[in-house]
């Protein structure tokens, strides 16, 4: 009765409550801890603490801050490390990396922040704040961090790329994706389609297929690795396997009024006439070979979706400029094959399909259904 008293004292949280917890049960190190941050002067508490059990962390990072506050950096030093080594769990890790950053030891900081990051689960702890101090420590050198901070771990290999994606750092980020891809689970390969889907807006084409072909090796089992040179461009042409929303894949918008669903037969999308006049509903990048003459090739019926309505496929480049082709309207009631033709003027085009309410009609109602999709050189 006495500790659960002294327990419902201590979640009270004031000053008094936690006096009266810490009188009631001496020997519990993280009373005085609490107690020790609520007062002005709490180094008796924490020595109370430190007494009562050596191991405790809180109290050694909180003596440690004290310290350096009172310009000790040594006596500092010895108390952040005796919490690492008490608690060799991430905080108290990450906490003396933090102190030799404040201090400016860099032979000290590198050590201590790759241990950190070799210790915690980046799915825990973010080590976002620990990579800005790299960040900073390097003078922004990327390969400095991971060479020496970054350790083979696959999680903390995909949260430091996300990093880079997010600090626009991605011309520096190839050598870690080839890390994350070698050695991250599945479920950790979210920051290589973001950094594939970086390099697509940026222009930097070869660079995005070495991604997406080794997510491809890795993850997407059974999509062809792209090869523009010999006209392999277009990835899942026959809507095989649900599109992933990234990198070379088919990518569906969200449009009022529209709907796009994915089965075994194709891709479907249906319009219930309160679609906006001009909107993008389907679309795929795709690596080209400049200046080379192609032929769109699919396969597609419509429901209820007269000729001369403004559906039809939309060529642009990776600005979202258009490229001249031979695209007609779609509208068939059975199903039928049609083309488009164009030239690549860059090494990557931006296939879509393109709804533009034509002018004197009412905005669709139906469905069109694609069955597949070829992307091939035109002789």
């Amino acid at each position: 009765m006495r500790l659960a008293w002294a327990d419902c004292l201590f979640r009270i949280g004031t000053v008094s409550s936690v006096e009266r917890a810490a009188a009631l049960a001496p020997s519990s190190a993280e009373y005085h801890v609490r107690l020790a941050g609520l007062l002005e002067n709490g180094l008796p508490e924490l020595e109370r603490a430190i007494t009562a059990n050596p191991r405790m962390a809180a109290a050694w990072m909180m003596l440690g801050l004290r310290a350096e506050r009172q310009g000790d950096a040594r006596t500092a030093e010895s108390y952040f490390a005796r919490a690492a080594e008490a608690d060799r769990t991430y905080t108290p890790l990450w906490t003396l990396a933090n102190f030799h950053f404040r201090q400016d030891h860099a032979e000290k900081f590198w050590p201590a922040a790759r241990r950190a990051l070799r210790t915690g689960d980046p799915r825990v702890h973010d080590p976002t704040p620990l990579f800005e101090l790299c960040r900073r420590m390097s003078g922004d050198n990327p390969g400095e961090i991971l060479e020496r901070a970054i350790p083979d771990i696959g999680p903390v290999q995909a949260r430091y790329l996300g990093f880079l994606i997010q600090a626009n750092l991605t011309s520096e980020a190839e050598p870690v994706t080839q890390r994350v891809i070698a050695l991250a689970a599945e479920s950790d390969l979210a920051a290589v389609f973001g950094y594939c889907d970086r390099l697509i807006e940026a222009g930097a084409t070869d660079g995005a297929i070495r991604a997406w072909n080794a997510l491809c090796w890795k993850k997407l089992h059974g999509y062809a690795p792209l090869a523009p040179a010999r006209g392999v461009s277009l990835t899942n042409g026959d809507f095989s396997f649900l599109p992933v929303e990234h990198g070379f894949d088919w990518r569906s918008a969200a449009v009022p009024g529209a709907s796009v669903g994915h089965d075994a037969s194709g891709i479907e999308i249906t319009f219930d006439g309160r679609q906006p006049e001009n909107c993008e509903l389907l679309a795929q990048y795709v690596p080209l070979v400049p200046s080379r003459k192609y032929r769109l090739g699919f396969r597609y019926q419509t429901d209820g979706i007269r000729p001369g309505s403004g559906l039809r496929w939309r060529i642009q480049n990776a600005r979202g400029q258009d490229i001249p082709s031979d695209a007609a309207d779609l509208a068939s009631f059975e199903e039928s094959k049609g083309a488009v033709r164009f030239t690549a003027p860059d090494s990557i085009a931006r296939l879509t399909v393109w709804y533009q309410r034509a002018p004197g009609t009412t905005r669709i109602e139906g469905r069109l259904m694609v069955r597949a999709v070829t992307l091939e050189f035109d002789p």
